[in-house]
């Protein structure tokens, strides 16, 4: 299966769910992610502004916010398809941009370099359990993980996780990735497989 043909049906199946199994399953997965922040010494945290059927961010980033963490999202430039992330303090610094994305206004936010941020959580729409991912076609992450060398993690639906993805040599995957009923150590399969 193509990874065109994996985006869009996966796509579908999100979009299907009803919205209490939706905030259901971000609950249980914004409790363990949340758990797992709380089990580590980091400060800085850098995540996506979610877009139904994606898992929802608005919630665990008001939660890190009152955890005393830092919270840095991306701002991404079509041109080169790169990504600057900065700090937010409140959802007021976010603008709406193409697509209807929401991202920080570089002149109500502050910049920060790769190496400030400790995780990064990594969106996607497809998951093996090795870390492999099938974003959104942009490829904007797979070019920033190439510099970045803090942990990874994505949040993700149980059926977001499949057997196998489709993936090139550039592509990087993910430490972790977390579901309402698993988390899987995706450098640890890996390692096994090697």
């Amino acid at each position: 299966m193509t990874k065109k043909i994996a985006r869009s049906a996966m796509r579908d199946r999100l979009t299907s769910l009803d919205e209490v199994t939706y905030n259901n399953y971000s609950k249980q997965i914004e409790a363990k992610f949340l758990r797992h922040i709380m089990d580590l010494d980091v400060s800085t945290i850098g995540l996506t502004i979610s877009n139904f059927p994606e898992v929802d961010t608005w919630s665990i980033i008001k939660q890190l916010w009152s955890m005393g963490k830092n919270v840095v999202v991306p701002k991404c430039s079509p041109s080169d398809k790169s990504m600057v992330f900065y700090q937010i303090l409140n959802f007021d610094q976010l603008e709406r941009v193409y697509m209807h994305l929401l991202e920080p206004n570089p002149l109500k936010s502050k910049a920060i370099i790769p190496q400030e941020i400790d995780i990064l959580v990594v969106p996607g729409i497809v998951y093996s359990e090795t870390g492999y991912r099938i974003g959104y076609g942009g490829g904007y992450y797979d070019r920033f993980l190439t510099n970045f060398s803090g942990d990874t993690i994505s949040l993700a639906f149980d059926i977001q996780v499949v057997e196998f993805v489709e993936y090139d040599v550039f592509d990087i995957p993910v430490d972790k990735i977390i579901t309402p009923n698993q988390t899987f150590l995706c450098k640890q399969i890996r390692q096994k497989d090697e």
